[in-house]
């Protein structure tokens, strides 16, 4: 590793040349109040040379006296100014609120004028990514764009995350949105674990590859509308990645150099356990350091507890397991540019460890880009990123490997050292748990990935109003997993108890995606203020994915993970291919800037959907209309924009797996693993394959853009409605009588309206001081309109009872177990003997899906001092907590510490309907064969308030370190999750056990959430 960081060093630095020096002209601009125009653009008239303002407005250029300079920035009307023989000048610019020409990047990488677009698109700006501090770029969008849910699925170092735009709009296919870097599709998949995310937790999602500090903006599509041109997968919304290149960063010419390191301590936000009570049953106690083994807490209590006249020590098992997690994140960048060209090399090392011992996860990416013109008209731009991640972890969720269901569990008067007896045996507490700390020595999940995503593009513009541009991108990687279990682990998995004499898996992934664009765009602007664009295009994406997994029981040789030195082998091949094809075409018609027509169409071909099926067209249409405009409103010193727009779009999708068309034979395994005696046996797949068509999405979308008080605040707000028909569902139960117990067909629609909301405001913007606020506001409702004939239900994740569903004439994400039974009053039910009585059958107890969701994040700019912070709230949302249910049985929760209280629970008797007079304790056989045996207990709401980042930097170099040769120098100091509201008992409401999957709303010993502190400092030369 130090050789790698020490050859990108070298790498970089070599860039770093000197170069001749010429007369450089310096100086700052300002706004008519001495607000400072970051990013205003300055260049010498007549030549190319050109530099931009920084953050502070100041700028430096090559230039001689007699020169005249050319200031331009949005918002502001264009300045000229002559070199005098001062080498410093001040530049004021004047606002003009007709320059509000935000360029934000669209389908296919094409750049356009927000204030002629006729959909919702928002951008975020890739400083905000990083400011974010985290290690995955998905969970730093949280609480920053309306219209977006990201959920993060653990704690624990490389978890994944999961992006949903605009809500579910497929009932068991991919529901994120689509990844593109630089006009290139990429796989945002994750591969999770070979044993099931239920069973062992997640792995990290693809997108959590991407390194932060190479992205220049992330803009996201939400609407059909807007992704169109992208094919069938965008149907469920796009997020398109922009990456740094050289052009305009510092001056002209000169290499910029800059560098930038952090450092954190993450601590975990714990659930809390009930701390007085020590091992045993009905108050008697059981001393697990002897080797009495016994589940619960439910002894004496521990404060006047004593053994052999010595009082019994009082332990905290989760803060003595848990430590304190470290992240370093380093970054040096190298970029630059000249009149013909641009370049930047960018080299991060990212190193996590965990909160739980022996976790981890390392990054390391390499990001070269290139852009040159080859001729005057003809512009070549090349780029090529390296990603190496290593990952090492432990088994979450149901399953006994995993640590936490003995910390979260474990008596407080149990010592867990020595790990071990005498005779090498684990030492329990009781006998079907493992020790905690035997698990962290004796078992691991490893999960490496090495990854390249290389991009050409080349653009010819033989006319002035012709361009053909050719895209040719990839997305290459192999993914290595590799699991190991010590004799004498106690498990469990998909196919029950796993053996104790030791195992192994390993799983490789190698998979390749190979897309290509040719598009030939046309742009004519008339006399008459009419402005019209046409775009033409072929698009080709292709995927192969080759996966190997293997797996051995009953070790040979102690600690030797090696497959050959395990009795029993079992394996498995898949290798996947998918091809499609799409031809699309985009024409824009705008009037005198205030009337724009927009239509797309594309034309595509799947190879997943049947022969007669595969190719199907679709299309979006739309209308945008600056009503200020014929109001010669521009100058209004109140409200100087307004916009409408509503756009109609239909699409398809192909949301299936490769081969669901087919019924292939699998090797079966009655009762035996195959090759059995020397013999090999198949059995025809369980699931029968129909003739499949393209799933259809229809949208409607209408929308207001706002601006007042010459740009200082700006309000939109977009309504949508779209509804999914011909759902596609892999595995819909049919009967048995078929010869099959499920079937891939077209069955089911569901329907998703909304209104999102965003708000700028700007309350202070003077010389020194800027204070920016950002507002947004979202509200979805779903429905789950019908499934397939026959089909009750179709579950996501968790069991018969409780688990993710999804209902007919329900929102998504139904949680579906056994209840409290209770009369037409919601009253509850109670026995002769004061209990409440459970339901024999099962039925909806909450719904995943939240209410609505909001973010505000602002920042405050004062002489380079500025202070930030993102606010995000979920509004309900039910989790299943599930450690509930065994923690409650177990008398480790919290509320358990009110045992022996007696109560009266409201309700009606079962017996005469009377109100129920009957007194019950809270102890132990109320807990146990009551509370923790019925689902519903386990349900609770998934609201919080999260501060989920505040920050505080200061640059030197605005003040103290003026002319010392830095562009800048910045300290910071950043805390995330700060503060965290919340009625949910357990880490946090927001994680899932299920990752980027569907089943969201999940929650069984997950990894708790982490608070953190960072500090860093960001160097440029």
């Amino acid at each position: 590793m130090k050789r790698q960081f020490l050859i990108a060093v070298l790498l970089l630095l070599a860039l770093s040349v000197a170069y001749a020096q010429a007369p450089v002209i310096s100086g700052k601009i300002t706004s008519k109040d001495g607000a400072p125009v970051p990013g205003a653009s300055v260049r010498v008239k007549g030549v190319n040379t050109g530099a931009a303002a920084t953050a502070d407005g100041s700028f430096h250029i090559t230039a001689k006296e007699g020169d005249v300079l050319l200031v331009t920035a949005i918002g502001y009307s264009t300045a000229e100014i002559k070199v005098e023989k001062n080498a410093v000048i001040n530049i004021t610019l004047d606002e003009n609120s007709r320059q509000i020409n935000e360029v934000l990047v669209t389908a296919l990488g094409i750049k356009r004028d927000k204030r002629m677009l006729t959909y919702s698109v928002e951008e975020v700006k890739g400083a905000a990514l990083v400011d974010a501090k985290q290690d995955n770029v998905v969970s730093a969008l949280a609480g920053k764009v309306s219209g977006v849910q990201v959920t993060s699925s653990s704690g624990v170092p490389g978890s994944s995350a999961r992006i949903v735009i605009r809500g579910a709009t497929s009932l068991v296919g991919n529901n994120q949105a689509l990844f593109v870097i630089d006009g290139v599709p990429m796989d945002n998949s994750e591969a999770g674990n070979p044993n099931g995310s239920m069973y062992s937790g997640g792995t990290v999602n693809r997108g959590g590859d991407i390194d932060p500090n190479i992205i220049e903006s992330m803009t996201v599509l939400k609407g059909a509308a807007a992704t169109a041109l992208y094919g069938s997968a965008a149907a469920r919304g796009a997020v398109l990645i922009t990456t740094k290149n050289g052009s305009g960063k510092g001056q002209q010419g000169k290499p910029n150099l800059t560098f930038s390191s952090s450092y954190s301590f993450q601590n975990p936000i714990l659930p809390k356990f009930q701390d007085k009570y020590a091992q045993g049953n009905n108050g008697k106690y059981s001393d697990g350091n002897a080797g009495v083994l016994n589940s619960s807490s439910w002894g004496p209590a521990i404060d006047t507890l004593k053994v052999n006249g010595v009082p019994v020590k009082k332990h905290d098992p989760a803060k003595e397991f848990f430590r304190t997690g470290h992240t370093s994140d380093n970054n040096i960048n190298v970029s630059g540019y000249t009149d013909r060209s641009n370049y930047m090399v960018s080299y991060s090392y990212l190193k996590t460890n965990g909160t739980i011992p022996n976790t981890d996860y390392s990054r390391h990416s390499l990001f070269v880009k290139y852009g040159v013109k080859l001729l005057d008209n003809l512009q070549l731009s090349t780029q090529f990123n390296y990603i190496q991640s290593d990952n090492h972890r432990y088994l979450e969720g149901n399953n006994f490997v995993n640590p936490l269901w003995t910390v979260y569990g474990a008596p407080i008067s149990w010592d867990p050292f020595p790990t071990v007896n005498e005779d090498g045996s684990q030492r329990l507490y009781r006998g079907s748990r493992n020790n905690p700390y035997w698990i962290l020595d004796n078992t691991g999940l490893r999960d490496r990935n090495n990854r390249i995503i290389p991009v050409v593009t080349l653009s010819y513009t033989p006319l002035s109003w012709l361009t053909v541009t050719e895209r040719i991108g990839s997305d290459m990687y192999v993914t290595t997993t590799d699991y190991h279990e010590a004799p004498g682990a106690i498990g469990w998995g998909n196919n029950g108890s796993t053996p104790v004499n030791g195992q192994m898996y390993k799983r490789d992934i190698k998979s390749q995606q190979l897309n290509h664009d040719l598009m030939v765009e046309a742009k004519k602007e008339f006399n008459n203020g009419l402005f019209a664009s046409l775009l033409l295009g072929n698009n080709i994406l292709v995927n192969y994915n080759d996966n190997n997994y293997v797996q051995g029981v009953g070790i040979s040789v102690e600690k030797l993970y090696n497959i050959t030195n395990f009795a029993e082998v079992t394996s498995a091949y898949n290798y996947y291919r998918t091809r499609k094809v799409g031809f699309y075409a985009q024409a824009n018609l705008e009037y005198k800037r205030m009337l724009t027509l927009a239509l797309t169409g594309r034309y595509d071909g799947s190879s997943v959907l049947s022969k007669d099926n595969q190719f199907y067209p679709y299309g979006s249409a739309s209308v945008g209309f600056v009503f200020t405009e014929p109001l010669k409103m521009a100058d209004n010193p109140v409200f100087n924009f307004g916009k409408v727009r509503v756009s109609y779009s239909a699409v398809g999708n192909d949301n299936v797996g490769p081969y669901a068309l087919s019924n292939p034979y699998y090797r079966a395994s009655p009762g035996a693993n195959f090759p059995f005696f020397g013999q090999n046996g198949y059995t025809l797949t369980s699931t029968y394959g129909f003739p499949l068509r393209n799933e259809k999405l229809k949208e409607f979308e209408v929308g207001l853009e706002t601006k007042f008080f010459r740009n200082r605040a700006s309000l939109e707000v977009s309504y949508f409605d779209k509804k999914s028909t011909d759902l596609l569902t892999p595995g819909s139960p049919v009967s048995p009588a078929t010869g099959f117990t499920g079937a891939s067909l077209n069955a089911g629609a569901m329907q998703n309206k909304g209104v999102e909301v965003t708000l700028g405001i700007t309350p202070v913007k003077t010389a020194n001081l800027t204070w920016n606020i950002n507002v947004n506001y979202t509200k979805i409702t779903n429905k789950v309109l019908s499934l397939a004939d026959g089909v009750n239900y179709i579950q996501f994740a968790g069991f018969t009872s409780p688990g993710i569903f999804a209902y007919a004439n329900q929102p998504y994400g139904v949680i579906y177990g056994n209840y409290y039974l209770r009369n037409e009053n919601h009253q509850l039910i109670i026995d002769d003997n004061g209990y409440p009585i459970i339901s024999t059958d099962l039925g909806p107890i909450g719904n995943a899906t939240p209410k609505w969701l909001g973010g505000v994040s602002s920042s405050l700019n004062y002489k380079g001092l500025t202070f930030s912070f993102v606010l995000d709230h979920r509004h309900g949302g039910d989790v299943i907590n599930l450690d509930n249910s065994y923690l409650y049985f177990y008398g480790t929760a919290k509320a358990t510490e009110n045992r022996g209280e007696t109560v009266v629970l409201p309700g009606v008797k079962q017996s005469d309907g009377k109100p129920n007079d009957v007194a019950i304790k809270l102890d132990e056989t109320y807990y146990r064969n009551s509370y923790s045996k019925v689902s519903e207990s386990s349900v609770e709401d998934g609201s919080f308030l999260k501060l989920r980042q505040v920050s505080l930097s200061y640059d030197l170099a605005a003040s103290l370190l003026k002319n010392k040769g830095f562009r800048s120098l910045v300290l910071s100091v950043t805390g995330t999750n700060f503060i965290l509201h919340k009625n949910y008992t357990g880490s946090d409401p927001e994680v899932s056990l299920d990752g980027a999957g569907n089943g969201q709303g999940f929650s069984n010993f997950n990894v708790p959430s982490n608070r953190s502190v960072v500090v860093g400092l960001k160097v440029s030369f």
